[in-house]
């Protein structure tokens, strides 16, 4: 039997051995428990100690013994995995490699500076974006939206070729009033496999693309010279009415890109908000006589 075989097995009797203090430590509060003692010790490697106080929150409530145990023996696994890991680190690399405690102090003030300023930009900040304030800002910054790809507004319809009624489907989908697009609607809850009937929504072209069978080697050509389309082939029947479009190059309408508008308006705000904020606090403690400086 090799030495790693007798590690083992050593640790397996002794975890073994504490399944009684483990359960107990499970089931109850261990206020009352010494849990740091040679008796509770799950492991050791070179040195570093593994108690039983260290698994607080491994097991969840309600876990069964088997699975209780299951977790306890892979935390424990890990951690002396760790641990071998971190004790050659130690040892091969030089003071000047592992001096990183200003690095971890500086990453942990980083982190508790953000999570404030998120609880302060998400209790105090407003969110409230106008539609004029949308529109103000894509007026100043239009050039800004310059589309990368063609964008379509259409009607676009995908009935299976057993749906009922097509010449419905046929007739209405080439009307605007809002009567007709309420039957389509219906119709198409009933009946199509996809559609798109929003008056003011704008889509890539590309989408209607992949999921209808054009065939085109020129988008933007295909859509100056084309209003109204069905095409049918084994399983399904596309019936698409252009109502308008953008080529790549274009300004886009405002309705494409308002949620883009929105979160914009929301960062610039946010940026604002903290630096006020910031400004805020070391004036108050400035004039609290908190703040010191000796050079």
């Amino acid at each position: 039997m090799n030495k790693s075989t007798d590690i083992r097995g050593s640790y397996h009797v002794m975890v073994f051995k504490l399944l009684p203090v483990m359960f107990v430590f499970i089931m109850m509060s261990c206020s009352f428990f010494e849990l740091r003692s040679e008796s509770t010790m799950l492991a050791r490697v070179h040195g570093s100690r593994l108690y039983l106080e260290d698994i607080r929150g491994v097991v969840p409530p309600g876990s069964s013994s088997i699975d209780s145990i299951t977790l306890i023996n892979r935390y424990v696994d890990r951690w002396i995995n760790q641990q071998v890991l971190l004790h050659h680190a130690l040892q091969s690399l030089s003071s000047d490699d592992i001096d990183i405690e200003q690095q971890v102090r500086d990453y942990r003030d980083a982190l508790l500076v953000h999570a404030y300023e998120s609880v302060l930009v998400r209790e105090e900040m407003d969110t409230v974006v106008t539609e004029q304030q949308m529109e103000e800002y894509f007026q100043q910054h239009e050039r800004q939206f310059t589309l990368k790809e063609n964008i379509v507004h259409v009607t676009y319809i995908k009935l299976p070729l057993q749906a009922p009624d097509v010449n419905q489907a046929r007739s209405l989908y080439r009307r605007t009033d809002d009567e007709s697009l309420a039957q389509l609607e219906e119709y198409c809850l009933q009946h199509a496999a996809t559609y798109f009937l929003g008056k003011d929504t704008w889509m890539l072209f590309s989408d209607i693309l992949r999921d209808m069978p054009i065939q085109t080697s020129n988008p933007a050509s295909f859509l100056r010279n084309n209003r109204y389309v069905e095409i049918t082939d084994d399983y399904y029947r596309y019936f698409l009415y252009i109502h308008d479009y953008r080529l790549t190059g274009d300004i886009p309408p405002i309705e494409f890109e308002r949620v883009n508008i929105r979160m914009l308006l929301l960062n610039q705000r946010k940026k604002q908000f903290i630096q006020q904020k910031r400004l805020e606090l070391y004036n108050q403690a400035l004039n609290a006589s908190s703040i010191e400086k000796f050079i």
